[in-house]
């Protein structure tokens, strides 16, 4: 026996049980020789129905030798019977080599060996039979912790999101019945503080970076979920890309077919051949659909690159994205950077606009924090991080709704930086209908309120300077003040008209000081201007997005109602993908 073979056995284990089912006395003996020659245990053997299961019962072997030409049993039904015990089998296989036996082998998929027995070729099959086994009965085990960790973190979510709701509307009740909100003035300074900390902090440049670097190898991957509209146009925008060594793109590009039921499979084996960097992975059920999370982490297990990228399937970008992108990720200090992200078709109606006009404010916030310490935030679309940090921080949670925020934090928990790449942009499709658009926000509201939940007694207790606790704490919060910060903002306006038209008639009281109410009144502006500003519109664009903005952002209200019922009726986490029209060639 080889050393190898030797080590294979230990890590299974020093004497596993065999069990032979078989009626051809000589094969039995043969295999008894062999069995103990390997200083395994041959405990029996049997070849009626009734005497396979009670010896099994009893002995509870680690391994069954299965003789495919037993006599007078059907033999698929005898090896779905003994996969029920959850014991590996070795076929042994006679002359006979057909449809059965092919069934029997998708059955039973730990090994097989023709019937002119050879020794050593029946000894490595056994053990490597029972640590296949083994490993995947610890897979199994781990598969059935995680989910009953994630079951835990959803009745953790259940409750929290139950408290804060009855919270925000006893206090909103509160504050009705007794026509008095000065408390919700305080309450909002913490949010108003932060907003007009990151205004200030994003009118400085970020650090540059130099794009003459020695460029690593990039994977991309793009998750496709029934993407025919757009799936080619982003592959091909993706592999236009100028970032190459000595003439050649030095990137592959991975695409993950994640149970598609219309053409987008097909679409992809028609573009594969006209470009080289393209890797096509299929997912099928009952593997698909499960996560996000999952889809990224096949990738990985595949991709060759030092740093990952991850586009949605809807995305367009610029031939030297890439190179100014990963300029960023190439320094030693930095995991990870968050590109910008602009609409396409933000111009064809005022919701694609006005999410523009959001994602505008969402890099202006980034940019706020790239400058405060590179404690920004992975949005998705457009995201880089090393390879390496991936893998340090457990990859993706498959469970998590949004994967990239999670990602994020556990980054960030471990000490590590991420940047904002405002000059690199990544294109995608806004959404033109109100429906859509509040699954998808509920579905990124939800992510965040997992995140908060989950990570906050960590993101407490961890090493991790204040101000870094404190900007993860303000982001991942964010959708809990919007109830409130817009409920004080209807007040506001409510109180204005009455003032307006009943000459100094006050509605409902907020007597804070002056200074207090002057700073929640205004703090939404500063960054939204300054976001608005960086595309240099004209003063009555500029003017009319600003108020246009404000009222769409009154959405939060319902929004956070729909993602409380959600978090407090929901069953699982899954993948709900956002669905993409596409027509923007």
């Amino acid at each position: 026996m080889s050393p190898n073979e030797k080590e294979t056995v230990s890590l299974a284990k020093s004497h596993p049980d065999i069990f032979v089912i078989s009626s051809d006395d000589d094969l039995i003996n043969q295999l008894r020789e062999y069995i103990e020659d390997y200083d395994y245990n041959f405990i029996g053997s049997a070849y009626t129905k009734e005497r396979i299961k009670s010896r099994i019962v009893k002995l509870s072997p680690n391994l069954v030798l299965l003789d495919s030409e037993i006599e007078d049993i059907d033999l698929i039904k005898l090896t779905k019977d003994l996969e029920r015990f959850n014991i590996p089998n070795v076929v042994i296989v006679g002359e006979r080599f057909d449809e059965v036996i092919d069934e029997v082998l998708m059955i039973t998929p730990y090994g097989y060996i023709f019937k002119e027995i050879d020794k050593d070729e029946l000894q490595r099959a056994m053990a490597v039979a029972i640590r296949k086994h083994e490993i995947n009965n610890a897979k199994i085990a781990e598969a059935k912790n995680k989910i009953f960790e994630k079951n835990e973190e959803l009745l953790i979510e259940k409750s929290d999101s139950s408290f804060l709701l009855i919270l925000c509307v006893a206090l909103i009740i509160m504050a009705i019945l007794s026509r008095n909100a000065t408390w919700l003035q305080w309450v909002l300074l913490i949010p108003t503080i932060a907003m007009l900390i990151n205004g200030i902090a994003s009118i400085k440049k970020p650090e540059p970076v130099s794009y003459d670097y020695e460029k690593p190898f990039v994977s991309i991957f793009i998750p496709a979920h029934n993407e025919e509209a757009t799936i080619a146009m982003t592959v091909k925008s993706v592999c236009e890309s100028d970032y190459h060594v000595d003439g050649e793109p030095y990137f592959e590009v991975i695409v993950i077919n994640d149970g598609s039921t219309d053409r987008t499979g097909e679409i992809l084996h028609d573009i594969k051949d006209e470009l080289p960097q393209l890797k096509i992975v299929t997912r099928k059920p009952p593997v698909s659909g499960k996560g996000k999370g999952f889809v990224l982490n096949d990738a990985l297990t595949l991709s060759r690159g030092e740093i990952i990228g991850v586009f949605d399937a809807d995305t367009k970008i610029c031939k030297d994205y890439l190179t100014k992108v990963v300029a960023y990720v190439v320094d030693p200090e930095i995991d990870g950077v968050q590109s910008r992200v602009k609409m396409y078709n933000r111009d064809e109606s005022y919701l694609s606009r006005m999410q523009h006009v959001e994602f505008a404010s969402f890099g202006n916030t980034l940019r706020a924090k790239d400058n405060l310490g590179n404690t920004g935030f992975l949005g998705g679309n457009g995201q880089f991080v090393k390879k390496q940090s991936i893998i340090d921080c457990g990859k993706w949670d498959g469970f998590a709704v949004t994967e990239d925020l999670n990602l994020a934090v556990k980054i960030m928990l471990l000490g590590g930086k991420i940047r904002y790449c405002g000059e690199a942009a990544v294109y995608q499709e806004a959404l033109n209908e109100w429906k859509p658009f509040f699954r998808q926000r509920v579905r990124w509201a939800i992510g965040n309120f997992e995140t908060l939940f989950i990570y906050l007694p960590q993101i407490l207790k961890s090493k991790v300077s204040i101000p870094k606790k404190f900007g993860i704490v303000e982001h991942i919060s964010f959708y809990s003040f919007n109830l409130l910060i817009f409920f004080g903002f209807i007040i506001t306006i409510i109180n204005a008209i009455s003032w307006l038209l009943f000459h100094n008639v006050t509605i409902i009281r907020m007597e804070a000081p002056f200074i207090v109410g002057v700073l929640s009144a205004i703090s939404f502006f500063p960054g939204i201007m300054l976001a608005l500003s960086r595309d240099k519109p004209g003063i009555v664009d500029f003017i009319k997005d600003l108020i246009k903005y404000y009222i769409y952002c009154f959405h939060l209200i319902p929004l956070f109602f729909m993602t409380m019922k959600t978090m407090m009726t929901r069953k699982e986490r899954k993948w709900a993908k956002t669905e993409h029209k596409g027509g923007h060639e």
